[in-house]
């Protein structure tokens, strides 16, 4: 192999080993996104969902995936590519990663995710507690939540 292709091939493998360690910051064009905003909030509640007695997993990526991200009101507090509400695994495990420390809602999440349980009777409880109000309960560190929908 020519030795200048071989000095292209290394120099290309570095690089992009480089980006994946996060030693290489590439930033999108888009001046909106490329704002360097620090993570102040980080937390994880959990949700599990029963609905006519089945129980359904939360996806992976919603707030991620565009497909699974339906109200992007909340984006300006939201860390590059995601909401501030999201998933990355299908546990049901909710990633609250925020550039600033507010309260975030079940009802937030249930909107990024686009889901409307507008005339559907829901039962929720948080660590075994009812929740009265699913929509406006606030999201804390570790929490179980289970929604029964029927």
């Amino acid at each position: 192999m020519n030795k200048k292709i071989k000095l292209i091939i290394i120099a290309v493998a570095i690089i992009a080993v480089a980006i994946w360690a996060g030693i290489v910051s590439v930033k999108p064009s888009d001046d909106s996104k490329s704002m360097n905003v620090s993570m102040v909030m980080h937390i994880h509640p959990r949700l599990y969902i029963e609905m006519d007695g089945q129980t359904y997993m939360v996806p992976q990526n919603v707030g991620i995936d565009p497909s699974m991200w339906k109200d992007h009101s909340l984006d300006q507090y939201g860390m590059t590519g995601m909401a501030p509400l999201h998933t990355h695994t299908n546990d049901g495990m909710i990633h609250v990663e925020s550039n600033v420390k507010r309260d975030y809602t079940l009802g937030e999440f249930l909107d990024i995710w686009g889901i409307d349980l507008k005339g559907k009777t829901v039962n929720a409880t948080s660590n075994g507690e009812p929740i009265p109000d699913y929509r406006t309960h606030v999201l804390k560190d570790e929490e179980s939540i289970i929604l029964k929908i029927q």
